[in-house]
């Protein structure tokens, strides 16, 4: 019976090793087990132990396994522990980004004395830093929210973007997708007009597909700068037209050819032309040419061709039209773009050139026989070639769009991005006023044209060619965008706004005026800047999200 009852358990034994191993195999391995299947039995497999780098940045003791310590005080050829902590912000970063000498893993974390950083950092994605630590007493623990007594770490270069988190490229960031940056304890100060288009300020930047969240920080941006004026055009007038030139006189051949044409050829290469002069003939005078270029329309002068004379005296050329004068160009109008430098705005419109003058059409030709002829009987009898027309005057050069005003923004997130702002401050500042469109210049004169060729009789002598039209005057030129005054501008990014948190705009910039106007006329004024606490340049409603 002993024997049955042993066997029996062993064979139970067995039947429930093979589902204890079963189920721990299911589970991941849980299950504990000896080499004797017969021993088999299970186990409670303990709950991970806490890492001691975890927890609240107000509360988590600071330790030298956990991150890489910088200080005012410190050493950027110390190691970056508590007692010898690094002296820059990036350096410490670049440690607390790779693995450390001993081969372990990355910190991915800076603990930041209170104190003023003069520089610009890169954040790799999920590199932390923690600030405002009191570093006096040595324990590195956190000061509490700023005030007149606890001065949180300022990161204020005197150029450039203080803050810039880098996306998703890192190694290191790369293997946890959701591999996130916290910035805490910090104030983020941008100085004005230090972004690198030398005009707007902005503070922080997320690149493409970078995640942040800024907690219990403040992060100002400075002034943008006002925009430059547009250039003006050339005070003196455009280039002017050429004289037309004299016809041959009567009884000097028995066919005299025409004046011929001059050429006024302007800097964006049209030509204006004076017609030529018609010939002078024995039986009639002949025609003269018309102006170029053909005028726009139907206007008053039209540069056409004087007649040759016939049974009446030939006529004079008729004076070129008048280049048409440009309109004053637009005011820029578009929001501009968020790009990795910031934020680019948006120049008024160039000036456009004013028209050129037409040529002044060539005079008829005279003719030498008639009822009374002039000419002696031992000369010839042809009578006076007409005078060719005077060019017209090039058209003034159109004045330089105005450019923006920079633009004050707290946080560019770009396309991709993730930020969270917790228990934070994100102020805009001014933006700046954009610049004024340049004016255009005058267009240059249209000259005479030449004198038809002399006789004693009225059939014989030929007629004047007409004087070259004035250049059109230049255009002025559009005002340039005011600058945004932003909390925080984002394209294709995910924006949380805690309600823990402050987010707001300062003072956007006025646009520029248009060229030679005043507050009275808005022609060619650009667009005012955007003062919102949170601008989204990819949405189609240019009013804030509800």
């Amino acid at each position: 019976m002993r024997s049955r009852s042993m066997g029996r358990s062993r064979e139970v034994l067995r039947s429930l090793a093979s589902v204890a191993l079963g189920l721990a195999s299911a589970a991941g391995n849980t299950g504990c087990y000896s080499d004797s299947c017969a021993d088999s039995y299970w186990c409670e497999v303990p709950p991970p132990e806490p890492s001691p780098c975890d927890g609240d940045p107000r509360t988590a003791t600071a330790l030298d396994m956990c991150g890489v310590f910088v200080s005012e005080e410190g050493n950027d050829s110390s190691p970056g522990t508590k007692d010898a902590p690094v002296r820059t912000l990036q350096h410490a970063i670049g440690l607390a980004a790779h693995v450390r000498r001993d081969g372990k893993a990355p910190t991915r974390r800076v603990y930041a004395c209170g104190g003023l950083f003069e520089e610009a950092i890169s954040l790799p994605q999920g590199v932390e830093l923690w600030g405002g630590r009191l570093c006096a007493d040595g324990d590195w623990s956190y000061g509490g929210p700023l005030d007149e007594q606890n001065a949180l770490t300022v990161v204020a270069p005197p150029v450039g973007i203080p803050v810039r988190v880098l996306g998703g490229d890192d190694d290191a960031a790369s293997a946890e997708e959701d591999a996130t940056s916290v910035i805490f304890g910090v104030r983020v100060e941008a100085a004005d007009a230090s972004a690198s288009d030398g005009k707007s300020s902005i503070a922080m930047i997320l690149e493409h597909g970078a995640r942040a969240i800024v907690q219990s920080s403040v992060i100002l941006a400075g002034d943008g700068k006002d925009g430059e004026p547009g250039e003006d055009a050339p005070s003196f007038r455009a280039k002017a037209g050429v004289v037309g030139n004299d016809g041959v006189d009567a009884c000097t051949t028995n066919a005299a050819p025409g004046a011929l044409p001059v050429v006024t050829v302007c800097g964006d290469g049209i030509e204006s032309t004076g017609g030529e002069g018609g010939d002078g003939g024995r039986e009639m005078g002949g025609d003269g040419t018309s102006g170029l270029p053909e005028p726009v329309g139907t206007p008053e002068n039209r540069g056409l061709a004087g007649g040759g004379a016939s049974s009446m005296p030939c006529t004079d050329g008729g004076r070129g039209a008048d280049g048409a004068p440009a309109e004053r160009a637009a005011g820029a109008v578009d929001p501009g773009l968020l790009g990795i430098d910031g934020w680019i705005g948006v120049r008024g419109k160039d000036g456009e050139n004013g028209g050129v003058g037409q040529g002044g059409g060539g005079g008829g030709g005279g003719k030498g026989r008639g009822p009374m002829n002039a000419c002696p009987a031992d000369r010839p009898q042809g009578g006076a070639a007409g005078g060719s027309g005077g060019s017209g005057g090039c058209g003034g050069k159109g004045g330089k769009g105005g450019d923006y005003g920079g633009a004050s923004i707290g946080i560019v997130a770009l396309q991709g991005s993730a930020l969270t702002v917790d228990a934070s401050t994100v102020l805009g500042a001014k933006g700046g006023d954009g610049g004024v469109g340049g004016t255009g210049q005058w267009g240059g004169v249209g000259w005479g044209g030449g004198n038809g060729g002399r006789s004693v009789t009225d059939l014989s002598r030929g007629c004047a060619g007409g004087g070259g039209g004035n250049g059109g005057r230049g255009g002025d030129a559009g005002g340039g965008l005011g600058g945004h005054s932003l909390g925080i501008g984002s394209v294709g990014a995910s924006v949380a706004i805690l309600e823990t948190s402050k987010v707001s705009p300062g003072q956007a910039g006025t646009g520029g005026l248009g060229g030679n106007t005043v507050l009275e006329n808005n022609g060619g004024k650009g667009k005012d800047g955007t003062a919102l606490f949170w601008y989204r340049f990819d949405a189609p409603d240019p009013e804030p999200p509800q």
